[in-house]
């Protein structure tokens, strides 16, 4: 028993030195000044309400184009069932930069006065397929957002029934050609 009881003891002073050596540290002087705090950061500078653009950038206005939001700065001229046709005096390359933001395309053509996306979807609304153009004009830009989304094939239509549907015969002739004209 008195061997359990020394070794208790021992381990107890043991705990006591380990405590008073590093009882110090913790202390704090009252008369040193205290740090500086860090210098200010961009991750912790302010940031602008999230209703608010940041500079440069476009806002999103509230007409959208097959789930495209056009910018607030542009005005809708024509809308169609495959096509909405959008200008505003914005320059090209800012509107580039807000769409190429806005979507996924699987390919863009970048020249001096108009950038395309082709085979592109909106990231919001991704069961589109669109083409968008953004062309410069003068003092303007005219942003083009058409539907290229194929309908869904008829179910259960045979082939010869399928060509007919779309006015040819099975060998590609055109079955109505008073039709045409």
């Amino acid at each position: 028993m008195k061997r359990g009881g020394l070794s208790r003891a021992a381990g107890a002073l043991a705990a006591a030195v380990a405590f008073a050596s590093a009882a110090p540290a913790c202390r704090s002087d009252a008369g040193a000044p205290a740090p500086a705090p860090p210098p200010t950061s961009e991750a912790a500078a302010p940031r602008p309400p999230v209703d608010q653009a940041l500079p440069g950038e476009l806002a999103e206005g509230v007409e959208q184009a097959f789930g495209l939001p056009i910018p607030r700065r542009m005005k809708v001229r024509a809308r169609f069932s495959d096509a909405v046709f959008a200008v505003g005096e914005i320059p090209a390359e800012r509107v580039a930069n807000y769409v190429r933001t806005r979507v996924l395309a699987g390919n863009v053509e970048t020249g001096p006065a108009k950038t395309i996306f082709s085979r592109a979807t909106v990231k919001s609304a991704p069961q589109r397929m669109i083409r968008v153009e953004v062309v410069s004009r003068a003092h303007i830009s005219e942003l083009v957002v058409r539907d290229e989304t194929r309908p869904p094939p008829e179910r259960g239509l045979t082939v010869e029934e399928r060509w007919r549907r779309n006015g040819l015969t099975p060998d590609g002739k055109v079955l109505d050609p008073t039709r045409l004209e």
